[in-house]
């Protein structure tokens, strides 16, 4: 007995800060609260693109203030589901990294998915592929970031990658 193929559906890995969510260089000020939340335009639209097109999409953030004390886990995914409502809930799922390497507990320091390590991305695939019974191959998947540590994980891991900014202008054409 043969188990039928699951499909190959297109993968869109996109980094919240800068890419989705305004940063306060953004904005031209600072955030004022958890729910200070403004998304592009032009990345919702090309969000919509992406999924009209049969693809999946996760949205990934690294949040090392939850390990440094300056803001806890909860609100951390509160905002994020916060972006993912803003973005008209085209984000197949989120996921973040809540450690940083200045953290002094070793447990809040050090991690397998802090960028440029692979665990976040993986551990997000990993989610949706178990919730959609799809298989995303990696030909078929793209990452999007500004930052410098997202975009070595997507070159480590072989995976397309472009600048955030460039994608929600022109959608890397």
């Amino acid at each position: 007995m043969t188990l039928p193929s699951r499909p190959a559906v297109p993968l869109l890995f996109v980094e919240v800060e800068g890419v989705l969510r305004k940063t306060p260089e953004d904005l031209g000020r600072p955030w004022r609260g958890p729910f200070d939340i403004e998304v592009f335009p032009d990345a919702v639209e090309r969000l919509r693109l992406w999924k009209g097109a049969g693809g999946r999409i996760i949205g990934f953030s690294q949040q090392g203030g939850v390990a440094l004390g300056e803001t806890d886990e909860q609100t951390a995914v509160r905002t994020l589901w916060t972006v993912r409502e803003r973005a008209a809930n085209l984000l197949d799922h989120v996921v973040l990294c809540p450690h940083h390497p200045d953290a002094e507990m070793p447990d809040h320091s050090r991690c397998w998915c802090r960028l440029p390590k692979p665990g976040m991305l993986i551990a997000g695939q990993h989610e949706v592929s178990l919730r959609q019974q799809e298989r995303y191959p990696l030909w078929m998947a793209l990452l999007v970031a500004r930052s410098p540590e997202a975009h070595q994980a997507a070159e480590d891991l072989d995976l397309d990658h472009l600048d955030g900014d460039r994608w929600r202008r022109d959608g890397g054409s």
